[in-house]
């Protein structure tokens, strides 16, 4: 839903309404960083993230000053930025980044015991696809320590960044180098634990965990 806050006024051209985007973004995304106020204090943490039918689900220790702001209801931003690439001008004030940009405002709500611990059995299937089968539930005492938010989607601004650099008439003569350098990212080779049992082969679904996520 756009609104006054929603609306890009830098290079708005960028801006992106397709629910298509959203989606592919919030399935790529592992971290979200997160903006609140707190006495007069602007913080911004970074916190692990999956998406949750039309919410984004973040979790944390109830300890936490950030997630204790969130259960209460006060406002927030919280934005995912997925980096594609760099644009390799001509200059430097030309050359930019190929990104995908999601900020949401709204307040959290806080899930029920409930509704928890469902909320981290699909956090844990989008962070870790098909470890959950062999992993131990969750104790009472550890759901008990774990504080599980939903942040509402329904007011966000959708920015994406792509194409050719936009070098100016003037400087396409030069002999400088000029494209695009794609960023992905992938996972290195698994490093077992240090007190891992011998005889325990590394899991075959790691190699089929996506890789340019972040």
């Amino acid at each position: 839903m756009e609104s006054d806050r929603t609306k890009v006024h830098r290079a708005p051209h960028k801006q992106v309404d397709d629910p298509a985007v959203v989606r592919r973004i919030l399935e790529r995304a592992i971290i979200a960083h997160v903006a609140i106020t707190i006495a007069d204090q602007p913080y911004c943490l970074p916190v692990s993230c999956a998406p949750y039918g039309d919410e984004l689900l973040m979790h944390g220790s109830v300890a936490s000053r950030l997630f204790k702001a969130l259960a209460d209801g006060v406002p927030a931003c919280v934005t995912i930025t997925l980096i594609d690439g760099l644009v390799l001008a001509r200059s430097s004030f030309e050359s930019s980044m190929h990104y995908q940009s999601l900020m949401a405002f709204g307040r959290a709500r806080l899930l029920s015991d409930e509704e928890k611990r469902h909320a981290l059995q699909g956090l844990t299937d989008h962070l870790f696809p098909e470890r959950r089968a062999e992993l131990r539930n969750s104790t009472e005492q550890e759901l008990k320590a774990t504080a599980v938010v939903a942040f509402p989607l329904n007011e966000i601004s959708i920015k994406v960044s792509h194409g050719q650099p936009d070098d100016t008439e003037s400087d396409l003569d030069s002999n400088v180098w000029a494209g695009i350098l794609p960023i992905v990212s992938s996972y290195g080779a698994p490093i077992p634990a240090t007190n891992l049992r011998s005889g325990i082969p590394s899991p075959d679904y790691i190699s089929r965990w996506p890789g340019n996520r972040l």
